[in-house]
């Protein structure tokens, strides 16, 4: 029987529901590669784990000074590695990189050795005053700086027509053979620059206010260099002109 107080429209009561979860706006969806991706970076070729060879010798030949080797082949071996996945690059510049050095080197030695070089015409007469190297001397030379040393490396040379202390005026080569000693070297110099002054300036030869001296080589460079090259010089002091001019006056 019926309650008569109870509401004839009120709903049975039903068992509470759960609140649905929130979704986001955009739920991720794990990527499956199909047979094409648009974004996908593009892949180079295998890498090749040798490092390239012609970079490896344009190192060595840089090191070594072999300049036209190393830049050729460090030439050849970046384009070789921009087309391939293979090391090397460093290799290619470091011999880029040591055969500009020793260039640099080189220059920088070279003017360095030419700076103060005395200047020949075309008969070979020195024009202007400059330091020359005892294998650089010839015949009618002009020279100062004749003091005794051990060793000569260079002499200034000087147009003759300026004061000067010495005059070139013969060069003997001694024969090949294994080192003959300072004494025979000397005997050999006496003799042979005696003779050359008398063909060379007679008078000069006969002046008893003229004699020579001479530059000999040492027996370290032997090998290299076998010249006596002939001075002469006054111990009066500095000469003017050359040793004919002299003779003419």
């Amino acid at each position: 029987m019926s309650d008569p107080g109870a509401d004839p429209y009120a709903q049975p009561a039903q068992p509470p529901q759960p609140h649905p979860q929130p979704r986001p706006y955009f739920e991720p969806r794990p990527y499956t590669p199909g047979p094409y991706n648009p974004w996908a970076a593009e892949e180079g070729p295998p890498r090749d784990p040798s490092t390239n060879k012609l970079a490896v010798a344009a190192l060595l030949f840089g090191v070594f000074a072999v300049f036209p080797l190393a830049i050729t082949c460090a030439i050849i071996a970046l384009v070789q590695l921009s087309d391939r996945n293979q090391p090397g690059k460093k290799h290619a510049i470091g011999g880029l990189v040591a055969s500009g050095v020793w260039l640099t080197l080189i220059i920088t030695l070279s003017a360095v050795g030419t700076t103060d070089r005395a200047d020949r015409d075309e008969s070979g007469r020195v024009t202007e005053a400059g330091d020359l190297a005892p294998e650089k001397l010839g015949v009618g030379d002009c020279v100062n700086d004749l003091e005794e040393t051990t060793r000569v490396f260079s002499l200034p040379a000087v147009p003759c027509a300026q004061p000067h202390e010495g005059e070139v005026f013969g060069i003997v080569e001694l024969e090949r053979g294994p080192y003959p000693g300072e004494d025979a070297v000397f005997a050999e110099a006496d003799q042979r620059c005696n003779d050359l002054l008398w063909a060379y300036a007679p008078s000069a030869a006969q002046n008893m206010t003229i004699g020579f001296t001479y530059i000999y080589p040492a027996e370290d460079r032997w090998v290299s260099s076998r010249e006596i090259i002939c001075i002469a010089m006054s111990p009066n002091g500095p000469l003017t002109g050359t040793l004919a001019e002299r003779a003419q006056t």
